[in-house]
Formats: structure tokens, sequence, C-alpha cells
């Protein structure tokens, strides 16, 4: 196992558990509208942080977590995640620079925490000045003359405020870099005590399925930004009577894209209690002597409208941004330790929201953290051993779907690509019209032999009533073997099923085959038995392909993706 990608299963560990903290303790503290929950789901990134880093001390280990925590992030029920990844991606760049300029000292740990807290407060300031434009600046300036002109306060120009509230982000950020690393000093004690987490499972599968990628699918959210744009512009270069019905249109068109994000927008009772504070403030503090006006009431209306169009047009492109189309796009030989170590975080993390503990455990919050924090090193373990598992691709389709043809031609597209694949085929042959038995045939070479054919015996043991022929099975296990196993890029079976669920079929050879061959294969199996057959073997799935759906050349650069990556 190399370097790179050993790094990257420490970082899915660190970015599993942090994304399943911010999931689902999120939610909690969301629904329960607890003031600055988002600065204590960042101290508790920043605990497990900085308690991977003591127990992994690798450079580049913090932002590869952030990452794949920002990736998870996606299987928040939010609607909004575009802003939540930038934040969590930027906290953990921040906690790395400090690592880096502190020299993994204690003082690094407590500058990253300190840092990571602060984006919040910077992130939540320029978000701020984007949503509603520069008069909010203005505004702001304006709040502070008022204030000091009728109290006795004097603020020492308008930075004052900010670096108040910048201290207190900070020390909170410093306060949980040092709860980091006193936790992570327990856990260590303790770390005989740590096993596996209960509940996870024998094997991690990762199940990609093939899909079409184009750069379609970027024209919407690009096309959405046009719209932004066009109704900010209209905003500052149109009167109000022309810019009101363009706005309408924009909420016409988001109602028309998805009717549940204009609702969910609706019931955003804050954002609107914010909005009209703002006209508020605006046509009071906007206006010359700090009494109403007009003037500035039409200013705070511009900023509500232009928050509209943000808020509105960017849920857009989140949704439209988590396609699989888009996604897919971004595949790559450089991207595939990342996107890798992305599909197990995928599937490790709905198991540890799982072992997560309940609302009550959490009175005890250093508990529960050092018992998160305790679970990385045996976690660690447990998925390094699920890599030396078998890597199969999968053909999967109803009787008669037309699985063999699939596998036929998406062996052809690969020999053709240069790639040196082996193993067998079972194509059908008919007597009468009807399906009468199958043959056996060597990809290599094109010979074939007869494997079974039905029978009008009725036989338990037998599924489907077939019986096989020994000499077949013989040719198919001397092609299987005969050949040199290192050389080969993929070895095809076909076909796995109720026989090979019997101990029959191909099921000696395949267990065999699988003792020698530690390289990736091309299962072709019947729908139905996906789940026992892949089971019974113990393997990753890296992808299925769907006999009759999934066109042969998309499967085969597939697969090409995944051996040369």
């Amino acid at each position: 196992m190399g370097k790179q990608h050993d790094i990257w299963l420490k970082a899915a560990v660190i970015g599993s558990l942090w994304g399943a903290s911010e999931i689902v303790l999120g939610s909690f503290l969301h629904n329960l509208r607890i003031p600055f929950s988002g600065n204590m789901l960042t101290a508790i990134g920043i605990i497990l942080m900085v308690s991977g880093h003591r127990l992994w001390p690798q450079r580049g280990l913090i932002i590869r977590a952030g990452l794949i925590c920002a990736a998870l992030k996606s299987l928040s029920p939010s609607p909004i995640i575009l802003g939540p990844m930038l934040s969590i991606f930027m906290q953990a760049t921040l906690m790395e620079a400090a690592l880096i300029t502190g020299r993994r000292s204690h003082a690094g740990y407590i500058l990253g925490g300190g840092l990571a807290v602060s984006w919040n407060l910077l992130y939540r300031i320029l978000s701020t000045i984007v949503l509603y434009g520069s008069p909010l600046i203005a505004l702001y300036q304006n709040l502070i003359d008022f204030f000091v002109n009728q109290t006795s306060w004097h603020i020492q120009g308008y930075w004052g405020p900010i670096l108040i509230l910048w201290s207190l982000f900070f020390l909170w950020g410093a306060a949980a870099g040092i709860a980091g690393i006193m936790i992570s000093r327990t856990a260590e004690k303790n770390a005989h005590k740590w096993m596996i987490p209960h509940g996870m499972p024998k094997k991690v599968t990762l199940n990609t399925e093939a899909v079409k990628t184009g750069k379609v699918y970027l024209l919407r959210p690009f096309g959405v930004l046009m719209l932004i744009v066009a109704g900010l512009y209209s905003l500052v270069n149109l009167p109000f009577i022309l810019a009101t019905p363009i706005l309408a249109i924009f909420l016409m068109i988001l109602y028309m894209y998805d009717r549940q994000l204009l609702t969910r927008f609706g019931k955003k009772r804050g954002f609107w209690l914010a909005i009209l504070i703002m006209v508020a403030l605006s046509g009071f503090l906007m206006g010359p002597d700090y009494g109403f006006s007009r003037g500035g009431l039409m200013i705070g209306v511009e900023m509500g409208m232009r928050a509209i169009y943000v808020i509105g047009g960017f849920g857009i492109i989140s949704k439209e941004l988590q396609r699989p189309q888009v996604i897919a796009m971004f595949r790559g030989k450089r991207l595939d330790p990342f996107l890798s170590a992305v599909r197990i975080a995928f599937q490790t993390t709905p198991m540890l929201i799982e072992n997560m503990p309940g609302k009550s455990a959490w009175r005890r919050p250093a508990r529960v953290l050092s018992s998160m924090v305790g679970s990385m090193a045996c976690s660690l373990e447990y998925l390094r051993a699920t890599q030396h598992q078998h890597k199969v691709f999968l053909i999967v389709g109803k009787k008669g779907a037309g699985k063999t043809s699939l596998a036929g031609q998406i062996t052809d597209i690969l020999k053709n690509k240069g790639l040196q694949v082996a193993g067998l085929l079972a194509p059908a042959f008919f007597q009468h019209g009807e399906r009468s038995g199958y043959m056996v045939r060597n990809i290599e070479n094109g010979k074939e032999a007869p494997l079974c054919k039905r029978t009008t015996v009725i036989n338990e043991n037998m599924p489907g009533n077939y019986v096989f022929d020994p000499e077949g099975i013989r040719y198919g296990e001397q092609w299987l073997f005969e050949t040199d196993h290192e050389q080969k890029d993929l070895v095809v079976i076909d076909e796995l099923g109720p026989f090979e669920l019997k101990g029959m079929g191909w099921d000696p050879a395949l267990l065999r085959l699988m003792e020698q061959y530690k390289g990736p294969m091309l299962w072709v199996v019947r729908e139905t038995l996906t789940e026992e057959i892949t089971n019974k073997y113990e393997v990753v799935v890296m992808a299925r392909f769907y006999a009759g759906k999934t066109p042969p050349g998309e499967a085969a650069e597939t697969i090409i993706q995944s051996i040369r990556g």
C-alpha cells in the first residue's frame, strides 16, 4: 500500500467522523435554533483535526480530511451546501497552515483552532456583503456613528467592534485546540479499550454506477449564474419599476425549477426578518440627519431584492452541482486517490452516524469526543483490511436481459484498447427457438465447449433444471489457470448465480482463482442475486453496469480509468 493511498485512508477516517458530527449534530443544533451552533460544530471539527494529526502527524493530512468532510456535506438535508463546504475546506486549510508554521507544536494546534473559528466570522462578513451589496458597509458605518452620537462611548474607528468580536471567535477556537490536545491524550492512554465501532460491517462495498458525463450538465448552473448577474445589473442600472418585474420573472423560474426549494426559501423566517430590519434601518439611518427618508428606504429594499437573487440562485447552483453527471466530469487520474477516499467515506459515514451517541449522551461531550477519537486507530486498521479485498465490476440484469452480450462487447473494447483480458463467457445456445443450455468460451482464443444443458429431470439440488457437463467445467478451469494471472489487467467470469451459491458451477474455480489473482475482475450476476453473491465472496464492488441500459463504451471507460488510475 503506497504512502499516498495510506494518508488518504487516514484522512477518510478523520473526514468521516467530522462529517458524521456535522450531519447529525448540525441538524440537531439548527433544529433547536441554538445560537452560534456553527461555532460549536467547528469546535468539534477542530478537536477531531487536532486529535487525528497528533495520532498521525503527516503533512497534508488535515487538508485532505477537510476535502473529504466537505464532500460528505452533500449528505446533509440542507439544500444550501456550497457555503458550508467552503467553510469546512477553509477551516482545514487554516489548521494545516498553522501546523506547518508552528512545526506541529501545541502552539500550532492552538493557533490553528483560533484561525479555523476566525474563518467563520470572516465568511459571515464577506457573505453578508455579497448578499446585500456595498450599501451594507455604509449602513454599518452610519449605525456606528449613530451609536456614538447617542451614547457617551467612544469607538476608535469602525474596526473596533469587529476586532472585539474576532478576539472572542479566536479565543473560542484556541480553547477548542487545547481541548483537542487534552482529549487526544486521554484517548491515547485508553487506546487498548477501543475496538472497531459496533455495527461496522465485515466489508466496505463501493457501489458506483456508471453515469453519462458531458459538459452540457454545466450549462444549467452557468445559466443560473448569468441570471443572477442580470438581476443584480437590473437593480443597479434600471428604475425600480422595471427591476421589480425582472425579480418576479426570476422567482417564477425558481418556482418552475423546484417548487420545494422556493417553499423552503419562503419559510426562512429569520431571513425575512433580517430583511425587514435592514429596510427599517436603511430608511432611518441612510437619510439626512438620521431621519426617515424615502431614498434610504429604497436602498434597503434593493438590498433585500439582491439577497433574494443571491440566495435563490445559489440554491439552484448548489443542487445542480450535486448531480452525478457533473461530479463524474471531475474524474481523472490525479483525482482518483481523492475519489477513492470519498467513496470509502460515503460508505462508512452512514454506519458512523448509526453509532453516534444519542442526544442524552452529549450531556458529557468530553467522554463522547474521547470515544470518537479513540476509535480512529482501529477504524484505520479496519479500512486497511478492506483494501485487500478483491475489487470487482458487476454486470447485472434479469434473465435474458443481455448480460453476456454486454460482457462480450466490453471485453472486445478493452482488448482493442490494449488491455490484457482473460476469463470465461457463457453464451446460450438454442434449439427449436428455445434456450437449451450454455457454452463456455475462452475470451483469449475464442475456443468453446458445452457447459450445461437443460434437462426434464427435476432435481432440487440443480437450480433451473440444468445439468453440467464435467468436460465443460474442466475446460473452463483449465482456461482460467493456464494463463499468467500477474500479466492480466482483468479476469471475466460469466455467470455467477444459483449454482455458485450452492458451491457448484464456477465456485471451486473462483475460490482458487481469488487465492492467486489479486487484480480486478468483471462478474456477470443475475440482478436478484447480487447481494448474495457479493456477500458470499466478500468483494469490493467498484461499479455496476446494467444490461440493456449501460452503453458498453462507457462501462469499458470506467474500467480503464480504474485500472490505469
